[in-house]
């Protein structure tokens, strides 16, 4: 590794040293106009008077980045790093009351350009922090993050409105502060080494991931804090090196005073390496990775998730096709909250099925997803195996048993599919559609057209509130070539945000959502105006609802697909003729009445 290429001039490991080497990086990075497309860089402002300061700017981040020097201690150059937040943007609910009044203020934009010389903003919206370790006679560079995956702050007595005594705007013991430290942090590590593995032409060489308990902030109503323990928080270190040296040792010392222990068993590491935009060594550096170039003697694995009728099938549908015309075979495991699977009946094009039914796969089926890629696999290896989940499913309880088919299986991303159209609501209603947006690797926007642009950009916030790494495309059908899916995937970072998430996460099913299937088997014909009058009147807890019906006088039958409140009949082939059967998914489904209109 050639550290010149980042820092020309004489480093004496002073902290002007460290600031004018991340100096020259950021200046470098900002006449990099791929670098800018694959991290979504869109520039820097410096403020070196009275104290250097960087502020800068990103896609899909409606608020500034901040970075200031903080110290040099034991060879490491420290930057802290601060996320100043939008008035207007969701995220600003997350921050203390104190940071939202801040944030409020005429001038609160202009004093965040020079913000270093503002203690109230020093004081506040801290995100992390960066310790650098440079070495130019081994020719090696050591990146130290460190952040808390969420910084939850608490009112011990409450908060009351100074205007009306009897407003409460806080409980006693409530949460004043609830934020996504570490999702906030990603972006600006994707960034920076994006942007060092490009101006050096090396990527890390090494990568390790720590957590350790950390305490939680609780403050009286005199506005003292004090550290707790009773509701620990988690803190993160993530080392990146490169060049060859002994990294081990190195990061020991900013991780002295923590009880840390290595991250290993909730992820693969290489996996997520090769993800990252900065992994890429080709000579060509205009081109990121493609997954359709790796080479590879494993198939691709990607996980299709999205909540109930939000648009998978047409997803396996497009891609099947797409793939077909290049003469690559694909293979799909799907799985059904129910025991009748209905949307492999659906696919017309060449590929290889297995069903895992019974069950959901996220929660009574864990340990069958082996033997499905085993079967799966027995006459033939596809290039792309797809694994549709249920609509009801928690990707966040699949991660650990993804990761053991590491031998059999390069696991490529989790895409998550958003029915545009109902998502607010969707939001509000069920705690398994906001998981699956947060585990996404790319968020496909869905039935757009059903959208006004207000309506587009009030969802775009709910996604990037829950998820402020994964890609986010607007599709209509899920029509999306798999090229450009390829390109999402190697400008997110965010499968390492979804892989360690908190244990309530993990944990939670549908069951807590109460959402549960129930089949109905169709023994006659049905008059079609009295079953569309049926659909209309079906209550909002029935969310859900597909099958295959004979209407009466037709020649066919016909696929019906109800998806909150909305609904389509699509009449088969002549050779298609299957069992009549309706699925209902909702809540509280044992106390649901079938009518007599069948």
């Amino acid at each position: 590794m050639n550290i010149s290429e980042l820092y020309p001039a004489h480093f004496d490991y002073s902290a002007q040293s460290y600031m004018a080497l991340m100096r020259s990086i950021l200046i470098k990075a900002s006449y990099d106009s791929v670098l800018k497309k694959i991290t979504g860089y869109k520039g820097m402002y410096l403020c070196q008077d009275p104290k250097e300061c960087w502020t800068l700017k990103f896609d899909q981040f409606v608020g500034i980045f901040g970075m200031v020097f903080s110290e040099t201690n034991e060879g490491f150059g420290r930057f802290h790093l601060y996320y100043f937040p939008s008035p207007k943007e969701a995220l600003i609910e997350k921050f203390s009351l104190l940071e939202a009044l801040l944030s409020q203020e005429e001038d609160f934009i202009d004093k965040v350009r020079s913000f270093a010389q503002y203690p109230e903003l020093l004081s506040q919206f801290y995100i992390g922090s960066l310790a650098l370790h440079v070495s130019f006679e081994s020719q090696t560079l050591l990146l130290f993050y460190e952040t808390l995956l969420r910084q939850r702050i608490y009112s011990k007595a409450g908060v009351f409105s100074p205007w009306q005594k009897e407003m409460c705007v806080i409980e006693a013991g409530g949460l004043d502060k609830d934020l996504p430290c570490f999702r906030l942090v990603l972006p600006v590590m994707n960034f920076l080494n994006t942007a060092i593995t490009r101006l050096t032409c090396n990527a890390p060489s090494y990568f390790k991931l720590f957590k350790a308990r950390s305490f939680s902030l609780a403050y009286d109503a005199k506005g003292v804090f004090e550290k707790t323990l009773e509701r620990p928080e988690t803190k993160l270190f993530v080392a990146l090196g490169y060049g060859e040296t002994d990294f081990d040792a190195l990061v020991q010392m900013p991780l002295a005073h923590e009880k840390a222990e290595v991250v290993s068993e909730q992820m693969s590491l290489n996996s997520f390496l090769q993800k990252a935009p900065w992994y890429d060594q080709s000579e060509n550096k205009a081109s990121p990775l493609m997954w359709a170039h790796k080479e590879t003697m494993k198939p691709k694995l990607v996980v299709v998730t999205g909540f109930l009728g939000s648009g998978k099938t047409n997803f396996l549908q497009h891609y099947i096709e797409y793939e077909t015309e290049k003469n690559r075979f694909v293979g799909i495991i799907q799985n059904e909250i129910g025991k009748t699977g209905l949307d492999g009946k659906l696919v017309d094009y060449d590929y290889s099925l297995v069903e895992l039914d019974e069950g959901c796969v996220c929660c009574s089926l864990c340990g069958q997803l082996r033997i499905g890629v085993n079967t799966l696999m027995k006459n033939t290896t596809p290039d792309t195996i797809l694994l549709e989940t249920t609509g009801v499913a928690n990707p966040f309880n699949l991660l650990s048993e993804l990761n053991e088919l590491e031998d059999i299986v390069d696991l490529e991303a989790i895409v998550t599919v958003v029915d545009g159209s109902s998502a607010l609501y969707l939001a509000g209603e069920y705690r398994i559609f906001l998981d699956q947006i947060r585990s996404a690797d790319v968020i496909l926007l869905n039935k757009t057209d059903l959208m006004s642009e207000a309506e587009i950009e009030k969802v775009e916030q709910l996604l990037y509130e829950n998820n402020r790494c994964a890609k986010v495309i607007h599709t209509v059908q899920c029509d999306i070539h798999p090229h450009i899916l390829a390109i999402s995937l190697n400008a997110s970072t965010a499968q390492i945000a979804s892989l360690i998430a908190e244990d309530d996460e993990v944990k939670y099913t549908h069951l807590q959502d109460n959402l549960s299937s129930l089949k109905v088997n169709i023994q006659k014909s049905v008059n079609k105006e009295r079953f569309e009058a049926y659909l209309k009147a079906l209550p909002s807890s029935i969310f859900r609802l597909k099958g295959i019906v004979q209407f009466e006088d037709e020649p066919h039958q016909c696929v019906v697909q109800f998806v909150h409140g909305r609904y389509e009949f699509v009449v088969q082939r002549e050779d298609q003729i299957h069992e009549s059967f309706l699925v209902y998914i909702g809540k509280n489904m044992n106390q649901f009445y079938i009518p007599s209109v069948f």
